[in-house]
């Protein structure tokens, strides 16, 4: 193998050609400022996120910001699933909005696909919060109900309607609020 660096330059930044490219390139960012908090020092936890970044269509460091591993599965930030699903060319549009105020807050997200009859439409409220034990948890909840309520009535309308376009990746928001799995112990026999 070669022991260059052997990069072009796409029109979404470098573009590493071989599995050694890629292995120095997460070296540098595991050891650099520019390693998300989780991906610090874990070279190999970074070329995964390139890796399954890219398979959704992710430069690399677009993949490095927007791949986080919550509870052991990757998953997309919120604001890079609707990038990728509003630069697919079967996305229509995507409109958000919110309802109402305080407990009677609803967020809808409306996604169009490109050949469908009519919008998938996805409601996230503060009841459903409520009920899903998310209000008056500690961080965002607690300080943006309303980003929050956005961000799962996008997360829910985008996997219904642009699956393809997301591989199967929830938003880490989402899962962020699901409670961490216990281990599975195997006895053997």
């Amino acid at each position: 193998m070669s022991t260059e660096i052997s990069t072009q330059r796409a029109s979404t930044g470098l573009a590493l050609q071989t599995f050694d490219d890629a292995f120095r390139f997460a070296k540098m960012v595991a050891a650099s400022e520019f390693a998300p908090k989780d991906f610090k020092g874990k070279p190999e936890s970074c070329l995964l996120a390139i890796q399954h970044g890219s398979e959704v269509g992710l430069s690399p460091m677009q993949s490095l910001q927007s791949i986080a591993v919550i509870n052991g599965r990757p998953t997309i930030w919120g604001d890079a699933a609707l990038a990728l699903v509003q630069s697919s060319p079967v996305c229509e549009y995507v409109r958000e909005y919110t309802e109402g105020d305080g407990d009677a807050m609803v967020a809808v997200c409306e996604a169009q696909r490109r050949g469908y009859p009519q919008p998938t439409v996805s409601r996230f409220s503060m009841a459903d919060a409520k009920r899903a034990g998310l209000v008056g948890k500690a961080g965002p909840w607690t300080q943006y109900p309303a980003r929050m309520l956005a961000l799962r009535a996008r997360g829910f309308a985008l996997r219904n309607a642009f699956a393809d376009a997301l591989r199967g990746l929830i938003t880490a928001e989402e899962a962020q609020d699901y409670p961490t799995p216990e281990p599975v112990v195997r006895e053997t026999p």
